[in-house]
């Protein structure tokens, strides 16, 4: 499977409109370079991701959670906080490391929450 670069561009893009929504008269070149700068880091996690042998396109996916869960207009341009969110976020949906007996009994509690997740979204699949 290969990225639909131009739907990780809009997620991006739709993530940088919410960061931004508390910016006073924000210009569509700072959206732009908002949007260029999350859309550089989530390609990377896209290309690792697709090294990986998973669909590259569960970024776009994540990126629409992270917007759904964790953007707020609050976090502004600085975008510090979307690298290792969505760096966990993916190894926790495409696994590259292994963990340790303790470390994976996380993974149920994870489960359970994406469970419940799931069944409050019945729709969405």
């Amino acid at each position: 499977m290969h990225l639909l670069t131009q739907e990780l561009d809009d997620a991006c893009a739709a993530l940088a409109r919410i960061l931004l929504a508390g910016t006073q008269g924000a210009s569509q070149d700072i959206l732009e370079t908002l949007t260029h700068r999350l859309a550089q880091e989530a390609t990377q996690h896209a290309e690792y991701v697709e090294l990986l042998g998973r669909d590259p396109n569960m970024v776009t996916r994540a990126v629409i959670y992270l917007s759904d869960t964790h953007a707020h207009p609050e976090l502004g341009s600085d975008t510090g906080w979307f690298r290792p969110m969505l760096a966990c976020l993916l190894e926790l949906a495409a696994p590259s490391l292994a963990l340790s007996g303790t470390g994976a009994r996380f993974l149920i509690d994870v489960e359970e929450g994406v469970a419940q997740s799931i069944a409050d979204n019945a729709g969405a699949r």
